[in-house]
């Protein structure tokens, strides 16, 4: 294990500005960097207290949010959190950042109720949280270790620079906007991607092993998921790992990291070669982790990593391939190369690496792929990144991320995709319990529709449209055509982690299952620190009985995120079903019981753990229509069929509830009345259901223990 000191962002608030915190939250998290945000409140306790210290103790950097809240608040715990942060820097050296204090409204620097130390530093201003994307990049370069301030830094878009005083002044940041790299940084990219592939076959991938552990860096051990602990494919897998920016100047990171994602676009498409996606290969960016450790996280067998230096109208390239065991199979000279007729460079490199694929492992159509602007695809990168938190606050910074890279990139498929998944994953969660895709927003759906057709009017072969278009047919209730585009989208990159997710999902809708089972394993496979797929597949893994195994993927998920209450209930019905009810009981009641979700999980757990006048009690207060699944295995595990049954037919079988139907247990008790042979009927579903029921009948679920 390394000694290295945490890279965390402690962020401390006043209760009265949690939406604010928040959406800061989410901007430094799609940045890429890891983020200590209490979102529990008080929760109170000498446990809970040690863990605020040691946490305060080790971060790399304080990040205090000052408001008309902190200033009304005379008392309150995070003035704690304030004094011991300032004692911290008492004992630094000087130059060290280490203190960031953003002001969110009107709140004036002199009059502001905070310790000294934070009057030393300049002071960042986000009215609201808003914004705060830019704050999250410049975080990011900041831990990277390129800037330096007396005890802090100013982050509001400006570098600092240190004044004779010790206090920071701010002069402009240099344009960033430098579109002409673009097509250099593609055309480098080919470059590599040509030398590895060539390479490939003279240095075939290494027998290696699962890792018996992940790790989120070289400090911090977590348990690998049961269904993850089997050995690696023996077939040639790579990572691309973000690439080094050497220019001296944060600013141009954006172009080190547009030629990693450009060589891991190129990579992904060449057949035969498992390539991780960028989301899990940059989650590394800036972390001290051995080259086998982050192997073995990634279930790769071979590692890209490289440098990138430019200076004016020329570009440095260094770049070497790595095996798991860290031994180097290759590694290049510096690549020199003038910018100044770039076009003619990128028909040289595109003609180059078509012709290495072509021999090596068959024609591909990467080399003729159009540049794109290297800022615009960091802005995709974290726009990807906020999407992947699937939270309302994420979902608006990805939608500002991605509106930000069509600005420099109106042609930019990728990017339109995107922003039709955005759409698409914020339609879903509008949906109300007894809702069917029908009644959804139409003019939304069409809104997705069109971007989506704009993006592959850009390029037809596009594995992120089609994907894309797969996932609001999923939303819209069409199973059938969503599988058509998901099954195109796979053909045409079949390393896309979520086009594999989503392909699943539908698979299951259709009572798919062992193709459901086999698309989303392989979506964890090339996405490996996904936390959404990880829980989107134990959920699968439930629904083929495989509660252990279940089990152990959402416990994956909340070891980087303790709070995600959907994975939480899930996890609590796979107790429920393993008969492991003091733990699924417990579990129910540490959820706070404020909103309606929440509160039918605990009244299903509670009647099936025969505690009956507490699930009694809890659905007395619950409407029927605000959770129709829960409300019905409720009614049901408290032996009242009849009102049960009532209410199913009352309920239209959306295609978001479709695998439920087919699969979830709380319906078992009357899958052979003659009410719900017809309300399946009514809906559709009397095919998948008897496949269904086929396969269970095939693979019978893992028997519950005895009661605890």
């Amino acid at each position: 294990m390394s000694s290295e000191p945490s890279r965390a962002v402690f962020l401390s608030y006043a209760s009265q500005d949690a939406e604010a915190a928040q959406r800061i939250c989410a901007a430094l998290r799609a940045a890429g960097l890891e983020v200590w945000f209490d979102q529990s409140e008080l929760t109170g306790g000498d446990a809970w207290d040690r863990k605020i210290r040691r946490q305060i103790a080790s971060c790399a950097l304080f990040v205090p949010v000052i408001s008309a809240a902190t200033q009304a608040r005379r008392e309150g715990y995070f003035r704690v959190e304030w004094k011991l942060a300032a004692q911290r820097t008492h004992a630094m050296a000087d130059g060290t950042p280490f203190i960031l204090p953003i002001v969110i409204d009107g709140t004036k620097d002199a009059e502001a109720l905070v310790p000294d130390e934070f009057r030393a530093v300049q002071w960042t201003r986000l009215p609201g949280g808003e914004e705060a994307e830019a704050f999250g990049a410049r975080v990011k370069s900041l831990l990277g270790g390129s800037e330096r301030s007396a005890v802090g830094a100013s982050l509001d878009g400006a570098r600092l620079e240190v004044a004779p005083n010790g206090r920071g002044r701010a002069t402009p940041l240099q344009d960033r906007r430098r579109s002409r790299l673009g097509l250099a940084a593609a055309a480098v990219a080919l470059l590599l991607v040509a030398v590895v592939a060539s390479l490939w076959r003279r240095h075939p991938a290494s027998e290696t092993s699962r890792p018996s552990d992940l790790r989120r860096d070289a400090s911090a051990t977590t348990p690998t998921p049961a269904a993850a602990q089997k050995p690696a494919q023996a077939d040639k897998s790579v990572a691309v790992l973000a690439f080094k920016n050497l220019s001296g100047d944060p600013a141009r990171e954006f172009f080190s990291d547009g030629l990693s994602e450009a060589v891991t676009d190129v990579l992904g498409r060449v057949p035969g070669l498992k390539v991780v996606g960028s989301a899990s290969a940059f989650s590394f960016k800036g972390k001290s982790v051995p080259i086998p450790e982050i192997a073995r996280q990634l279930g790769v067998t071979h590692l890209v990593e490289g440098t990138v230096v430019q200076e004016g109208q020329r570009v440095r390239i260094t770049a070497k391939l790595i095996t798991a065991d860290g031994f180097q199979v290759w590694g290049s000279d510096k690549l020199d190369r003038e910018l100044k007729n770039i076009f003619a460079l990128h028909d040289e490199v595109a003609g180059l690496i078509a012709e290495n694929l072509s021999l090596k492992f068959g024609a591909s159509s990467a080399a003729s792929k159009a540049a794109v602007n290297p800022e615009a695809f960091e802005f995709y990168i974290r726009a990807r990144q906020a999407w992947n938190l699937r939270t309302s606050v994420g979902f608006d910074l990805a939608e500002s991320l991605l509106n930000r890279a069509l600005a420099l990139e109106p042609k930019f498929a990728r990017a339109h995709a995107a922003l039709a998944d955005v759409w698409s994953q914020r339609l879903l969660r509008t949906q109300t319990a007894t809702e069917t895709e029908d009644q959804l927003n139409s003019a939304e759906q069409a809104r997705i529709r069109a971007k989506i057709a704009e993006a592959l009017t850009l390029d037809p072969d596009s594995a992120e449209a089609h994907a894309s278009l797969g996932l609001v047919l999923l939303v819209g209730g069409k199973n059938s055509e969503a599988e058509l585009a998901l099954r195109r989208a796979v053909a045409l990159n079949p390393n896309y982690a979520s086009a594999h997710q989503w392909l699943g999902v539908a698979l299951s809708r259709s009572a798919e299952m062992d193709g459901a089972l086999e698309h989303l394993k392989l979506a964890t496979k090339l996405d490996p620190l996904s936390l959404v797929i990880w829980g989107n597949y134990g959920r699968q893994l439930c629904h083929a009985g495989r509660y252990a195994e279940g089990i152990s993927a959402f416990d994956y998920t909340l070891t980087f995120r303790s709070n995600d209450t959907f994975v939480l209930s899930l996890k609590i019905h796979a107790f429920v079903e393993l008969g492991r009810f003091t733990e699924a009981v417990a579990l129910a009641r540490s959820l706070p019981g404020d909103y309606t979700r929440i509160t039918s999980n605990q009244m299903f757990v509670f009647a099936r753990a025969g505690l009956k006048a507490e699930a009694e009690a809890l659905l007395a207060g619950v409407r029927p229509a605000d959770g129709s699944r829960l409300t019905t295995g409720a009614l049901l595990a408290l032996g009242r069929t009849e009102e049960a049954m009532a209410l199913m037919t009352t309920t239209k079988s959306g295609g978001n509830r479709r695998a439920d139907y087919l699969w979830d247990p709380i319906y078992d008790p009357v899958r052979n009345d003659p009410r719900w042979v017809k309300f399946m009927a009514e809906n559709g579903l009397t095919e998948a259901h008897a496949r269904a029921q086929a396969w269970r009948k095939a693979h019978p679920a893992e028997k519950p223990a005895a009661k605890n």
